[in-house]
């Protein structure tokens, strides 16, 4: 007897697996007569899967993703046939066959128990989908039996199709990574449509283990051998040609995720697109609920920005100079390998020119540095280090880490050339608001926001200086003032009835100019003249205009009103001079256009929210003002851009805040610079010498890509009148200063220039363009 069970032990056991398999059926049918107890299927198409928010950009780009699973939900019209079959050859090749148990694929893995081997699963499609959708993951007899069943319901009620296509939306495929639409652009960063037959292979052969035996990044030669494994069933099946099996199985996996390495983008933008939609629709909708959300950024834009205000604060930055060498990490002084350690900074790097990594000084020479950077060897020459203005030999010594910028690259020698960099202290932020629409094309809202998340652009509250000026200037027009009226630059003193304090304002060098019109008060940004000006008007109108402006920030009644002394966001200065660029009309930045459910339907929608606060006329004036401020004042440095440009310096005292606000007609942009607490940027560290140059950068791709077309056009009650520009009297031949001015009616000058008027003007006959002193 104990021969005989020996030597038929292996029939006798897939007898007895098939018996067990019969059995089962005959309990299934039973169950089928008595269902109560076991879930129900109704709708599949009813049950809402977890699934991210994606957040686009003005070109319907994805930038960014909210989720606690990452799930694109794809039609099954979306899905190409290739990966269907891949699935089919791995995981149930009965599938289109049976009626929601694979028998084959039962028999099989009974009797692999039964022998001890692992002959796989026995699941078929249809029992994983009812398994993933309404019971828990442990193997027990009872939980089987549901499973089955369920799997019986799922077939009667829906057809092979819908089945895969739940079913292909519903796995789990690594990470946090659920479906096959988020999968593809996680692996392959592709839409699932553009996916190869190997890259569907690969999908389909890590759903039994993506995370462990099967992880693509971290055991790369079990997902490959389990990919080939795949593409040869398919192959065997018919599913694809000899050719095309050879061919995919030379295809190279994946070495880390598609978006690794990629630099992150518009990081501020989107987080305050997080708390916005946290606050409105809660943490269920906008982790799980499957929101499209269309924002108002254009990535081309926000690049730009960026890269302006990071090279911006950099060069600023190295201004103040090298910081102490010991504030370095050095490897050796750790006990690491000079020569070996990988800095983790590199993990995902690219080693590309432009790029700024983190590198190990190997040896520190007189003319210069040799430098490890992932795999590559660098040099560093003297001249990459001029900037600080010390020798190579004082800023490192062998095994320190400090941050570099690749000049250029040799991919096959694995050598590089650099420049020293560090780490700016200095904070900025930037905003670019579409004038017509009020759309937020671009904001950034400091240096890095791993480092800090506060957004400078929209939450900081800072003295504005003379960025404030051109609405005390407006209100003057409004009230009486021309762009040629005399106003004394000279030393007065006042007594503020607010606070009862004298005050006595000081232009930026200490100087005074005697009598200037107030288009070159503005130009050159003279403090005296600002506040002999708001002296005229009043602080209380200076204040109603500022509200009028949109300013929601608190502003009290006082001289220093017209200085910038009052904190205001970055924004609201922005939102301000959309009044210039759009001719009285102020329009409200805004950053989502619209947001749609899991469903498409439309939940909210937003526009353009216009309104004419000031005469247009008055508007067209200021705007004429502010082309001079840029022709020739303080916003000189925006002078050579190759559009009409408009715009306004500012600077605080002691040099802790540098502005500078532009528009263009069709964008309006504006630059802020400090330090979060505040302290000096440095001696002279203005908004001309600090803020503009983002400004300019900003611009100069900008109007590469988008050159203005437009103009600005004086409106029918604009009166445009020659004049002496010094003077603002009627031009005659005598005059240097010749200017075509803008007016109101009935603000015009009446009398013509003459030599007595030039005797009044100081230094008229010495001064020229571009050599006056200027505040900003």
């Amino acid at each position: 007897m104990k021969t005989f069970l020996k030597k038929h032990r292996r029939k006798l056991l897939v007898a007895l697996s098939l018996m067990l398999v019969v059995l089962l059926g005959i309990v299934i049918g039973l169950v089928l007569v008595y269902q109560k107890g076991f879930p129900q299927i109704r709708n599949l198409e009813d049950i809402k899967p977890v699934v991210m928010t994606t957040v686009y950009d003005d070109q319907n780009v994805a930038i960014k993703d909210f989720a606690i699973e990452k799930r694109i939900i794809v039609r099954s019209a979306d899905i190409p046939a290739r990966l269907k079959q891949a699935i089919v050859a791995a995981e149930d090749n009965q599938f289109y066959s049976h009626w929601g148990i694979n028998i084959r694929g039962a028999f099989r893995a009974v009797s692999g128990v039964l022998l001890g081997k692992k002959w796989g699963g026995g699941s078929s499609i249809t029992q994983q989908l009812a398994r993933g959708l309404f019971l828990t993951p442990e193997f027990t007899v009872s939980r089987k039996l549901q499973e089955m069943l369920l799997a019986i319901q799922i077939e009667k009620k829906y057809t092979k199709d819908q089945i895969m296509t739940f079913y292909l939306n519903k796995i789990f495929l690594g990470g946090s990574i659920y479906g096959v639409g988020a999968a593809a652009r996680y692996y392959f960063g592709k839409p699932i449509q553009q996916i190869s037959v190997a890259e569907a292979a690969l999908i389909a052969g890590i759903i039994p283990n993506p995370n462990g035996l099967y992880a693509v990044f971290k055991r790369p030669e079990s997902a490959r051998r389990r990919r080939n494994y795949v593409l040869l069933k398919m192959m065997l099946l018919k599913m694809i040609s000899v050719a095309e099996y050879q061919a995919a199985e030379k295809e190279p996996l994946p070495g880390r995720p598609a978006d690794a390495g990629a630099d992150t983008l518009a990081d501020y933008f989107t987080e305050d697109t997080r708390k916005y939609l946290e606050a409105k629709y809660g943490d269920n909708l906008l982790y799980k609920g499957g929101l499209k959300v269309y924002t108002t950024l254009n990535g081309e834009m926000q690049k730009w920005a960026e890269d302006a205000l990071r090279e911006g604060l950099r060069a600023l930055d190295k201004r103040r100079g090298w910081r102490s060498r010991e504030k370095l990490f050095n490897l050796a002084e750790n006990k690491l390998d000079v020569r070996a350690y990988p800095l983790p900074s590199w993990e995902n790097a690219r080693v590309e020119p432009g790029q700024i990594l983190e590198g190990v000084v190997l040896e520190v020479g007189k003319s210069a540095a040799e430098v490890r950077i992932a795999g590559y060897a660098g040099v560093l020459p003297a001249a990459g280090a001029k900037w600080t203005n010390r020798p190579l030999a004082r800023l490192f010594k062998a095994g320190d880490v400090a941050l570099f910028r690749i000049v250029t690259a040799d991919a096959r020698s694995r050598r590089l050339e650099l420049s020293l960099e560090q780490e700016p202290q200095v904070e900025g932020a930037l905003l670019a608001v579409d004038n017509r629409s009020g759309e937020i094309k671009a904001m950034v809202g400091g240096y890095e926001f791993q480092k800090s998340k506060f957004n400078r652009a929209t939450q900081a509250l800072r003295q504005t200086g003379s960025t404030f000026k051109p609405i005390i200037y407006t209100a003057a027009l409004e009230n009486g003032f021309s762009a040629a009226t005399i106003i004394q630059d000279e030393p007065f003193s006042y007594v503020d009835e607010w606070t009862g304090e004298l005050w006595e304002p000081q232009n930026h060098k200490g100087d005074f100019l005697g009598p200037l019109t107030l288009r070159r008060g503005l130009e050159l940004s003279r403090n005296v003249v600002t506040a002999r000006i708001l002296q005229a008007i009043t602080p209380e109108v200076g204040v109603r205009y500022g509200k009028k402006f949109g300013i929601t920030s608190d502003l009290k009644p006082y001289l220093s009103l017209g200085l910038g002394a009052f904190e205001v966001t970055l924004k609201e200065m922005v939102e301000a001079f959309t009044v210039f660029a759009n001719l009285g009309t102020r329009v409200s930045a805004y950053f989502i256009r619209g947001i749609r459910d899991l469903d498409n339907n439309l939940i909210e929608e937003n526009g353009p929210e216009r309104r004419q606060v000031i005469e247009k006329e008055t508007a067209f004036i200021m705007n004429y003002l502010l082309q001079g401020v840029v022709r020739s004042g303080t916003g000189w440095r925006a002078r050579s851009l190759p559009a009409p440009i408009g715009g306004k310096t500012g600077t605080t005292n002691d040099y802790t805040d540098a502005w500078f606000i532009g528009f263009s007609p069709t964008l309006t942009v504006g630059v802020w610079v400090g330090f979060d607490q505040k302290k000096s940027l440095g001696e002279e560290m203005t908004g001309s010498e600090a803020a503009a140059p983002v400004f300019v950068s900003f611009m100069e791709k900008y109007l590469a890509k988008y050159p203005e077309t437009g103009k600005f056009t004086p409106p029918s009650g604009v009166y445009m009148i020659d004049i002496d520009k010094y003077t603002g009297k009627l031009l005659t031949p005598d005059c240097l200063y010749a200017l075509h001015e803008a007016f109101l009616p009935g603000t015009e000058p009446l009398e013509f220039c003459n030599e007595e008027e030039h005797a009044k003007i100081t230094n008229y006959y010495k001064t020229e363009e571009g050599e006056e002193s200027t505040d900003d």
